[in-house]
């Protein structure tokens, strides 16, 4: 059985805790989720116990100025899908035009997509600011054709942009928590057809091509990767950015401007950004 390290971590604001997952994310966790106490948010990381002896001391200096170590233990590999729901997992409006949700929630109104995650130890539940954003420019650009999610999580952005017209989308994670979730998630909505799910880097979709790529990962692997993004995207096609914050904004651009991409639009919630381009 797996072992997980779990980081307590408190921050005095959201913003903190939102710029500590940031600088986290850079490393191999795993998951995060956050908790508003009285003293402000509980931020909680989790990454394989294997691994983060070798990260421990650049990880804990990255959140040193934005909160403070208030725990750090070890914990079991469980049924993560079980403790979302024990701990309350609400679902998320997106603007009225949207619905992400977990198995045990109601479904959406009538001429609302709804969308059924199984979050797992993996990304994509909705509630994070990136997700929501991406999906806002996913609903608004009803994408026709193929897709592909880069860094897919619970495969959130996969379905959303199925239920909005795409014909098929590819998946893909290096974590095999997100390559299980996807699946149970694709399970879920009904559309196994027309969801593939990779486990595995990008460099396993080279030579394939797409009408619009979306990657919800962080700034690091965006600035890494998007050269392939950008060959594996049809002319005309999107490319859809987030996972990383407003001081990012420059860099991001500078490399898809090189690759020559059109920038079209950048969405903003708090801290967060997600960005628009065009072949």
């Amino acid at each position: 059985m797996k072992q997980y390290i779990e980081l307590c971590i408190v921050c005095e604001g959201e913003e903190q805790a939102d710029i500590a997952t940031a600088f986290l994310a850079d490393y191999p966790f795993e998951s995060f989720d956050t908790e508003p106490t009285n003293e402000g948010v509980t931020l909680k990381a989790y990454i394989l116990a294997e691994v983060w002896e070798e990260h421990r001391a650049e990880a804990l200096s990255s959140i040193a100025d934005y909160g403070t170590l208030l725990s750090e233990s070890i914990i079991e590999d469980e049924n993560w899908n079980a403790q979302w729901e024990n701990d309350g997992f609400k679902r998320v409006e997106i603007e009225g035009v949207m619905v992400i949700r977990a198995p045990h929630h109601e479904p959406a109104e009538e001429g609302i997509i709804d969308i059924v995650v199984a979050p797992q130890m993996s990304f994509g539940s909705g509630h994070h600011q990136t997700t929501r954003m991406m999906c806002r420019l996913i609903h608004a650009l009803q994408p026709k054709g193929r897709i592909l999610d880069v860094g897919c999580g619970t495969g959130v952005l996969s379905i959303a942009a199925v239920r909005c017209g795409a014909e098929h989308a590819d998946a893909i994670d290096i974590d095999i928590w997100s390559v299980e979730s996807a699946k149970e998630s694709a399970h879920l909505n009904g559309i196994e057809e027309r969801l593939k799910v990779i486990h595995g880097t990008v460099e396993l979709i080279e030579g394939e091509s797409y009408d619009m790529v979306v990657a919800n990962i962080n700034r690091n692997i965006i600035l890494a990767d998007i050269s392939r993004y950008v060959a594996a995207l049809n002319a005309g096609g999107s490319l859809l950015l987030s996972g990383f914050l407003g001081e990012d904004i420059e860099d991001i651009t500078a490399a898809a401007t090189a690759l020559g991409l059109k920038h079209e639009q950048t969405l903003a919630e708090d801290e967060w950004r997600a960005m628009h381009f065009v072949k």
